[in-house]
């Protein structure tokens, strides 16, 4: 079995904060797409998208694949019938269970199945340590369901980093948790799920990370970890061979 887990690489001593404009734009990003893997579709939530759909909102990127997921999304919700009722939704929230609840897909949304057993406490500490003054935000429904290693919340303290200016705090942050096991995730989730909106949902969220982590280096000239294996993921997500490693099997 090949393994996506990497030893959490840090990067060079802290180079401190840095000018990144878009962080704004970023953060509500980083937000939308936590709601996405925090809390099933709800009518509400679907007919906003029909309202504001995903290709022409703040999750857009302009790159192959999140233009193909965005595309994918908003297909789905326009096949919805007019008026969405939890009926129509049924399918996507039983798909959103077997995500992040039953683990029917072997896709675990959360950090620590995809570590090594050694580094699962020092990664549970590392999280607490990210999380100190930034609980009453990620204590918000929905991420209070969640455990602090699930990818929603990670996404969201993500967001706060970047709220609050702290962009080398946010490169490291991401370097060390969502970068070191949710490409792995999402590429589960693409190729088991049943659902094409939550197989859209995945290849946006992968896109976004990895687009988030070529921007943050380049404005801070903070390059990626030369074991990261970014380019690597790259090239099997084209080629459509995904990495495994989670103790979901």
């Amino acid at each position: 079995m090949e393994s996506t887990v990497l030893q959490a690489a840090a990067l060079p001593p802290c180079h401190g904060d840095f000018p990144f404009p878009a962080s704004r734009d970023t953060a509500e990003a980083l937000r939308r797409l936590a709601l996405f893997h925090a809390a099933e579709p709800t009518p509400a939530f679907l007919e906003e998208l029909r309202r504001k759909p995903v290709g022409r909102s703040a999750l857009a990127l302009d790159r192959d694949d999140a233009i193909q997921a965005a595309a994918l999304i908003d297909e789905v919700v326009s096949d919805l019938p007019d008026r969405i009722t939890r009926r129509s939704v049924a399918p996507l929230c039983a798909d959103f269970a077997a995500i992040h609840r039953t683990l029917e897909h072997a896709a675990c949304p959360t950090e620590a199945p995809w570590l090594d057993e050694r580094a699962r406490a020092d990664s549970a500490a590392s999280l607490r340590r990210w999380r100190c003054g930034l609980e009453a935000e990620l204590r918000r429904p929905p991420l209070d369901q969640w455990p602090d290693d699930h990818l929603a919340p990670q996404l969201a303290l993500l967001a706060a980093l970047l709220d609050q200016g702290r962009t080398g705090d946010a490169t490291r942050f991401l370097d060390r948790h969502p970068l070191s096991w949710a490409p792995g995730f999402c590429s589960r989730v693409a190729t088991r799920c049943r659902e094409p909106f939550y197989a859209g949902v995945a290849i946006l969220t992968n896109a976004h990370l990895d687009d988030l982590r070529d921007r943050l280096g380049a404005a801070g000239g903070l390059p990626r970890p030369s074991d990261d294996g970014a380019d690597i993921r790259r090239r099997r997500w084209t080629e459509g061979r995904f990495p495994r490693a989670c103790t979901c099997d």
